[in-house]
């Protein structure tokens, strides 16, 4: 059941623009229930439903294997970041306390 909103959805989704697939998320919802008022037999509701549950589980995983990607990257560069930041002299060296 693609909507209007569905193909732009998942090609935010896709390239991992988070801030635009959030804002397309409510007018998918509005299309979805729109939709769903409007089958006209039960049916169409069983497909509606299957459709948009199988593309948001698809999003859904997408999500977090996007996130998983992120985290890596950013413990990767936590890790080389260590062995690279500059040694800070001790000010108090050689300086009896």
């Amino acid at each position: 059941m693609p909507t209007k909103t569905s193909n732009r959805l998942h090609a935010a989704i896709q390239t991992g623009a988070w801030s635009t697939a959030q804002e397309l998320l409510a007018s998918f919802r509005l299309e979805v229930e729109a939709a769903w008022h409007g089958a006209a037999t039960e049916e169409e509701r069983r497909t509606i439903s299957k459709e948009v549950t199988a593309f948001l589980q698809w999003a859904r995983a997408m999500t977090l294997t996007s996130r998983n990607h992120l985290q890596g990257k950013l413990d990767r560069l936590e890790r080389r970041q260590a062995y690279t930041r500059p040694q800070v002299a001790n000010p108090y060296h050689g300086l009896d306390a």
